[in-house]
C-alpha cells in the first residue's frame, strides 16, 4: 500500500510540472526539483525535462520513493510523440522559465518562410543585375557615349563579373565575422549604392564603377543565402528550401527581362531597371536588421543565450544538433584561420565545394544561353526576347520541379539525372550542326535539345551546388569554404564567356558542345565517388559522412 500511495504521489507531482497546451505541445515549468536536474541547461543522463502527452516514467514499477527522492535519482523519461527526435533542453543558459517543443512540418515551414524569403532577396538579386543588361546594353551605351566602343561595352557587362569575383573572395572573413544577418546588411551597401549610381550614369566610368559595386554586393550574398537558408531550414524540408536560392536566382533573371519590355519604347527606360534593384537591396539590408541570425554561427561565438533565443524564434525549441553542439569540440571556439581551412580534412571538404562549382560552369550553361537567341532564330524564332523568356521560364519549372522531389529523390540522383540529361542535349547539338542527314530538323532539334538542356540543369545541376556546399561543410568552416565554392564559381564563370568565343572560332561550336558533354559524363563520376548523400541527415550526420568517405 505505501508502495502504491507513492507511486501515485509521484505521478501526481509529475503531472503538476507539466502543463500541456490544447494542442499537445509541452510548456515544461521549471521548478526546485527541475533545477537539481538540470545544471547550466543540459540534463544529466536520464534526466526528463521535456513531458508531453504519452510521457511515460520508466522504472516507476520498481521505485518505491518519494517524489524528490525520484528526481534526485534522474529517473528517465521517453516520449511517444513521432518526429520528435533528440535532447530538447530548456533554455536555462538563457535563464528562461521554460523551453517549448520544436514546430513540425508545415508549421516549421510557416514559421522559418519570412526569414529563408528575407534571405532570398539575394539571390534575387543575384539573378536580376546578371540579367539586366541584356536587353538594355545597347540602348544604356547609346546614352552614355559607348555605342561604338565594344571594348568598353564588355566592361560594362563584364565588371560585374569581376566584382563577383571579389564579393566571394571577402565574403567568407565576412560571414564568419559579422554573421549572416549583418553580413547581408553590408552587401545591401554596394548593391543600393551601385545600383543608383548606374542609374544615374552618364559616362561609361561612372556605369562602370556602378557596375562592379553591384556585382560586390552579389558576390557578398552568394556567399550568405545557401548558408543561411542551410543553417535555418528545418532537416526535412533543407532541400526543398534550398532549392529557393537557385529559383529566385532564375526568377532575378526573368524580372530583369520583363523590366526591360518597354525599351522599345523608351529607349531611356534603362535608367528604371537600375532604379529597380535598388528597392529589394534596400528591403534586404532594412529586413535583415530584424530576422534572427542563425544560431549555429552565434553559437560558435559562444553565444549560447543568443542562439537558444534565435532557435526559438526559428523553430518554437531547439536540440542540441541545432546548435552545432554535436560537433567536435562542442560546435564552439569562433572562427577558423585560413591555413586551416586549405589543409587536411578541411581542404578535402572544401575542394568538393570549388569543383562542384567549377564543374557546374564547365558543363556549358553560359555558352548554351549564349547561342539560344541564335538557335531560335535560325528555327524561325526572330525575337529574342521571346527566346530569352523561353529558356528563362523552362529554367524557372525545372527548378520548381527540383525542389518539389529533392528531399525525397535525394540529391545525387537529381544530379545524376540532371547530368545525363545535359550531356545527351549537347552531343544532339553537336550531331545536328555536323551530320547531313539532320539538316531538314536542324532547327528544330536545336531548339528542342537547347530546352531540354535547360530543363536538365535547372532541376539538378543549377540548384544542388549550392545546397551541397552548405550541407557538407562543418559550422567552422561553412562561411569560409562557401567564399571558396563561390570564387570557383565567378571565377570560372568569367573565364569561360571570355575564352568561348575564341575557342569556337578554333574548334568550331560542335567540337565545344562534345566537349561541355564529355565534362557532364565526368562529373558523374565527381559526384558518385566524392559526394554523401544528404537527404534526411541533420548537418553533423553529412560531415561525419563525409570525413568517412
Amino acid at each position: 500500500m505505501n508502495s502504491i500511495t507513492a507511486r501515485s504521489s509521484t505521478l501526481t507531482q509529475l503531472h503538476r510540472a507539466c502543463h500541456l497546451t490544447p494542442r499537445g505541445k509541452s510548456i515544461v515549468a521549471l521548478s526546485a526539483r527541475r533545477s537539481q536536474a538540470v545544471g547550466r541547461g543540459r540534463e544529466e543522463p536520464g534526466t526528463s525535462v521535456h513531458m508531453r502527452r504519452g510521457v511515460t516514467v520508466a522504472g516507476l514499477g520498481h521505485h518505491s520513493m518519494a517524489p524528490a527522492e525520484l528526481v534526485k535519482r534522474n529517473v528517465p523519461a521517453t516520449t511517444t510523440r513521432k518526429g520528435v527526435a533528440g535532447r530538447t533542453h530548456a533554455a536555462a543558459a538563457a535563464g528562461d522559465s521554460e523551453v517549448c517543443s520544436k514546430l513540425e512540418g508545415t508549421e516549421a515551414i510557416v514559421k522559418v518562410m519570412p526569414y529563408v524569403a528575407t534571405s532570398l532577396l539575394g539571390a534575387f538579386l543575384f539573378g536580376y543585375h546578371v540579367g539586366i543588361v541584356n536587353g538594355a546594353l545597347q540602348f544604356l551605351a547609346a546614352d552614355i557615349g559607348i555605342a561604338t566602343n565594344t571594348f568598353l561595352q564588355g566592361l560594362v557587362v563584364s565588371m560585374t563579373l569581376a566584382g563577383a569575383f571579389l564579393g566571394a573572395v571577402v565574403g567568407g572573413s565576412m560571414n564568419d565575422a559579422y554573421g549572416r544577418c549583418r553580413s547581408f546588411q553590408l552587401s545591401s551597401v554596394p548593391l543600393v549604392v551601385g545600383g543608383l549610381m548606374c542609374a544615374f550614369a552618364n559616362t561609361a566610368n561612372f556605369m562602370i564603377v556602378g557596375r562592379l559595386l553591384c556585382g560586390l554586393g552579389i558576390g557578398l550574398t552568394s556567399c550568405v543565402v545557401p548558408v543561411y537558408i542551410s543553417e535555418v531550414a528545418p532537416t526535412a524540408v533543407r532541400g526543398a528550401l534550398g532549392s529557393f536560392n537557385q529559383l529566385c536566382i532564375c526568377v532575378g533573371i526573368f524580372a530583369a527581362l520583363l523590366a526591360g519590355l518597354p525599351l522599345a519604347n523608351n529607349p531611356s527606360w534603362w535608367r528604371q531597371m537600375f532604379m529597380m534593384s535598388v528597392v529589394p537591396a534596400g528591403l534586404l539590408g532594412v529586413l535583415a536588421a530584424i530576422i534572427p541570425e542563425s544560431p549555429r554561427w552565434l553559437y560558435k561565438q559562444g553565444d549560447k543565450a543568443g542562439a537558444v533565443a534565435a532557435a526559438k524564434r526559428l523553430w518554437g525549441g531547439y536540440d542540441d544538433s541545432d546548435l552545432g553542439a554535436d560537433e567536435e569540440g562542442g560546435g564552439q571556439g569562433g572562427d577558423v584561420s585560413w591555413p586551416k581551412v586549405l589543409s587536411g580534412s578541411n581542404l578535402k571538404l572544401v575542394s568538393i565545394g570549388f569543383f562542384l562549382f567549377m564543374l557546374q560552369q564547365m558543363t556549358g550553361v553560359n555558352a548554351v544561353v549564349y547561342f539560344s537567341s541564335s538557335v531560335f532564330r535560325e528555327a524561325g524564332v526572330v525575337n529574342d526576347v521571346a527566346a530569352s523568356a523561353a529558356v528563362a521560364l523552362v529554367n524557372v519549372l525545372a527548378t520548381v520541379l527540383s525542389g518539389s522531389v529533392i528531399d525525397k529523390l535525394g540529391r545525387k540522383p537529381l544530379m545524376t539525372g540532371s547530368l545525363i540529361g545535359m550531356a545527351v542535349s549537347m552531343l544532339t547539338l553537336a550531331a545536328a550542326m555536323t551530320v547531313p542527314a539532320l539538316a531538314p530538323v536542324k532547327g528544330l532539334l536545336c531548339v528542342v535539345m537547347t530546352m531540354t538542356y535547360i530543363g536538365s540543369f535547372g532541376f539538378g545541376m543549377g540548384p544542388i551546388p549550392s545546397l551541397l556546399v552548405s550541407e557538407i561543410l562543418p559550422n567552422s568552416l561553412r562561411g569560409k569554404g562557401a567564399s571558396v565554392a563561390m570564387m570557383s564559381h565567378w571565377g570560372f564563370n568569367f573565364l569561360i564567356g571570355q575564352a568561348f568565343l575564341e575557342a569556337n572560332r578554333i574548334f568550331g561550336v560542335a567540337s565545344i558542345y562534345a566537349f561541355f558533354a564529355s565534362v557532364c559524363l565526368m562529373t558523374i563520376v565527381f559526384v558518385q565517388t566524392q559526394v554523401v548523400e544528404t537527404k534526411g541527415k541533420t548537418l553533423e550526420e553529412i560531415q561525419k559522412a563525409m570525413l568517412n568517405k
